[in-house]
C-alpha cells in the first residue's frame, strides 16, 4: 500500500532504523512507523568504492625444451602401442 506524507505530500519511503522499518519522507522528514509489514521492503545500496573486485591474471611460461621432451615420449609410447596391437593380430606373445 502506498502511503503519502501528511504534510508535504511526497510518497513516503520504507527505511530500516534499530531493527524496525519506518516510513520516511524525503523531502520534509516527517517518519512514522509501519502498522502492517507486509508489503515493505528495506534494501541497503552498497556504494561502488565499497564493493571489492578480484582480477586474476596468470601467466603461464612455456618450457620448449620440456614440450619436446614430452612429444618424444608420446611417440615412443604410441610406436610401442603400435607394435604391440601388430603382434597381437599376428597371434605373436
Amino acid at each position: 500500500m502506498v502511503e503519502f506524507c501528511p504534510k508535504c505530500g511526497s510518497l513516503l519511503v520504507p527505511k530500516k532504523e534499530h531493527n524496525k522499518v519506518i516510513l520516511f519522507c524525503s523531502r520534509c522528514g516527517y517518519s512514522k512507523k509501519v502498522k502492517e509489514l507486509s508489503g515493505y521492503k528495506s534494501i541497503e545500496k552498497i556504494p561502488e568504492k565499497k564493493k571489492s573486485r578480484i582480477a586474476v591474471v596468470e601467466k603461464k611460461s612455456i618450457d620448449k625444451k620440456k614440450v619436446e621432451e614430452e612429444q618424444e615420449l608420446l611417440k615412443e609410447y604410441y610406436e610401442v602401442l603400435l607394435t604391440t596391437m601388430e603382434q597381437e593380430e599376428t597371434g605373436e606373445t
